[in-house]
């Protein structure tokens, strides 16, 4: 299939690049050249709608950080959500940091207890970190032997810190409602 591009051609594909940047977050430099050839191929009566910069753009404000979910997991009051967060910067080997989100379940759905940090912040690559091993834990029994259990919300993980390095140590973390 041959395209032959046209001036018409032309004013229809300028007219959408601002949609188009928009839906993929493009440089806020695409924006002014689009825009004035959105502007120019308005029609007498009809001007082209102009285009507005993007929000984040306009105010300088910084895009939502990156985020990978490692793993969720759920028992039938308890749910555990770990999820890594990339650090900010252009560095070759970028970090990121690992929490735990923890949810009690209620009448109404799924309700965040807390969020824990494992680890350090930042201490965490951001490509080779995945879950070793996850181990939740809801209930305990009550230490005089008794029938009884006791709410015990925690989690025991280990995370890959790389390839070559393996995993991590064992991070316990305990949520109280």
């Amino acid at each position: 299939m041959k395209l032959n591009p046209t001036a018409r051609a032309g004013r229809r594909l300028a007219t959408g690049v601002p949609l188009i940047c928009a839906a993929i977050l493009c440089a806020a430099t695409l924006l002014p050249a689009a825009m004035a050839a959105s502007a120019a191929s308005g029609t007498p009566g009809h001007p082209a709608a102009a285009a507005l910069p993007l929000a984040g753009f306009a105010t300088g404000a910084a895009p939502h950080p990156q985020r990978r979910q490692l793993a969720v997991t759920t028992l039938s009051s308890f749910k555990v959500a770990l999820t890594i967060t990339r650090s900010p910067g252009t560095a070759p080997g970028p970090r990121g940091t690992v929490t735990a989100a923890g949810y009690r379940h209620t009448s109404r759905g799924w309700k965040l207890i807390a969020i824990k940090r494992i680890g350090r912040a930042n201490g965490w690559f951001w490509y080779s970190t995945e879950v070793c091993s996850l181990t939740v834990t809801q209930l305990k029994p009550t230490p005089t032997g008794s029938p009884s259990v006791v709410t015990w919300d925690s989690i025991t993980v280990s995370l890959l810190e790389t390839p070559a390095l393996g995993c991590s140590k064992t991070y316990a973390k305990r949520w109280r409602p």
